[in-house]
């Protein structure tokens, strides 16, 4: 004879069901609040940005760099960053006084045209401080657009690269895997980064997406050879066909983001410093 009403029974389908449907809510609750964060983090970071820029904008601009120029690019230690208001207007580039006495770890700004690529860009002693920190140092997802650590803004360096997210919200790096398109790599050719020591414009090679794997972040060539070889790679890794000449005799610059397309994908863009009467 078949149990019928067996109220242990109806008593442990009541439990079930409540403990179903707490698990649930906990999750639900779980997944509302890394929402929250999220959008939370990208809004004071909008913030900060915004405030950071009008700072930038209102200062006055300095002379563009040229090739290979060691005033330029270099920082020669941590120290100048301190006082930035003594060091020598003939190398500083006065629109970053400011900014620097905000950060010292702040030494150049990134921009593309018709983006909203346009940030202070930073550098720590390595490559994850600023995965997390927004340019004021402050704890924040979005992080900041930062220098790889071995980089020594100029000199003698032949590359140069920056990192960024690429936000959900579209900040930070998110825009530069527009140039996937080739109607944006052929009409957005050009990148503005600046430095402390002063203004430069980029001119784009090469655009692709790869993995960690591949070394696109080396920093040290031992030849002109080595380095002319490591740009020809790079070129001919791009999705689109630049047109641009790079030689071993010019200074590169890499921004690198990540990218959905496959597990430890990077979107990588070169460009390289133009020469005076170039563009």
């Amino acid at each position: 004879m078949a149990e019928e009403g067996n109220p242990m029974k109806t008593i442990y389908a009541k439990w079930s069901g409540k403990a179903l449907f707490a698990a649930g809510a906990v999750v639900l609750l779980f997944s509302l609040y890394k929402m929250g964060a999220y959008w939370l983090d990208g809004y004071e970071n909008g913030k900060t940005y915004s405030e950071i820029k009008e700072v930038y904008y209102e200062q006055p601009a300095t002379a563009p760099l040229s090739v290979r120029t060691e005033s330029a690019l270099t920082i020669e230690s941590a120290e100048p960053r301190l006082e930035p208001a003594v060091m020598d207007s003939r190398t500083f580039n006065p629109r970053f006084t400011e900014l620097v006495k905000r950060n010292k770890d702040i030494v150049g700004w990134v921009k593309i045209g018709d983006t909203r690529i346009d940030y202070p860009v930073t550098q720590a002693e390595d490559n994850e401080y600023y995965l997390g920190h927004d340019v004021n140092g402050n704890e924040n997802a979005a992080g900041s657009i930062f220098m790889d650590y071995r980089n020594e803004v100029g000199g003698s360096g032949r590359h140069y690269i920056l990192y960024g997210h690429d936000m959900k919200n579209k900040t930070m790096f998110a825009d530069l895997l527009g140039y996937e398109s080739r109607w944006n790599f052929e009409n957005k050719p050009t990148i503005e980064f600046d430095t402390i020591y002063g203004d430069g414009t980029w001119i784009i090679f090469s655009a692709y997406t790869t993995d960690s794997s591949f070394d696109y972040i080396r920093t040290d060539f031992s030849s002109d050879a080595e380095f002319r070889t490591f740009l020809n790679t790079v070129k001919k890794k791009s999705l689109h066909e630049s047109g641009v000449e790079v030689t071993a005799d010019d200074v590169v610059l890499t921004l690198s983001t990540c990218s959905s397309a496959f597990d430890d994908a990077r979107f990588v863009v070169h460009a390289k410093l133009a020469a005076a009467g170039e563009l």
